[in-house]
């Protein structure tokens, strides 16, 4: 399974949005579109009931991206072990590849998730 998504880089995701002194995209940014990729990649095949939550990612930050500028993540599933999922996760902007990794998600009940997180 692939699935790409496309965003663009706004002053919420750039590193001085986030309390740093430039106007790039921030690797925390880019990490959460990333898990947003694979969380649409996979729940197009759930039930209502399903959904995922991510479990860890392991990512480089290879190049920065601009205020304004678009970019693509690409997710791509490269194994399904019951609910345990694990994405290959690539980024592009017009110059070329911004960033590469894993990422995991697990596959849970969203009514038994939250209920374990009120009690």
């Amino acid at each position: 399974m692939e699935y790409e998504k496309k965003f663009k880089v706004t002053e919420e995701m750039v590193a001085k949005g986030i309390g740093l002194n430039v106007n790039v995209l921030s690797t925390p940014s880019l990490i959460l579109s990333m898990e947003i990729t694979c969380h649409e990649a996979i729940s197009r095949e759930l039930s209502p009931e399903e959904t995922t939550v991510g479990t860890g990612i392991c990512m480089r930050h290879l190049k920065s991206t601009k205020l304004g500028e678009e970019f693509t993540v690409k997710a791509i599933l490269e194994e399904r072990n019951g609910r345990k999922l694990k994405f290959r996760v690539e980024a592009w902007d017009s110059q070329g590849k911004i960033g590469e990794g894993e990422h995991y998600r697990y596959i849970v009940n969203k009514k038994e998730f939250e209920e374990k997180l009120n009690n």
